[in-house]
């Protein structure tokens, strides 16, 4: 049984092992009437969860090529071909999250696109 958290991790730990109805990625909220309540996230959650994460995807593309601009480079004809290869990567990426929606399970079953960075 967990008596403690990992370190540096905050917040509260319940032993739900003996509930096997409660499943992994379930919300939990408090309630002071009816104490902690568990339950399947909703279509909506799965959605902004999934759109949450889409977004995160996006800005470390867009961090990424702000420190290191190779659409320039390629434009001002000072690329290499490795610059153009991370360029295209990058692209090739940003369209793979883009795609999730299209997934038959989306958004409660998505296969993630593996980021080559």
């Amino acid at each position: 049984m967990l008596t403690a958290g990992p370190d540096g991790v905050q917040g509260n730990w319940h032993d739900v092992t003996s509930n096997t109805a409660i499943q992994v990625g379930w919300k939990v909220e408090c309630f002071f009437d009816r104490g902690w309540v568990f339950s399947a996230p909703t279509y909506d959650d799965q959605l902004s969860l999934a759109t949450n994460y889409m977004q995160e995807r996006f800005n470390e593309v867009v961090r990424r090529l702000t420190f290191n601009p190779l659409q320039y480079k390629v434009d001002l004809g000072t690329a290499t071909a490795a610059d153009e290869a991370t360029l295209i990567s990058y692209k090739q990426y940003a369209i793979a999250v883009s795609e999730i929606v299209n997934q038959s399970g989306y958004p409660s079953s998505i296969n993630w696109p593996a980021a080559s960075f």
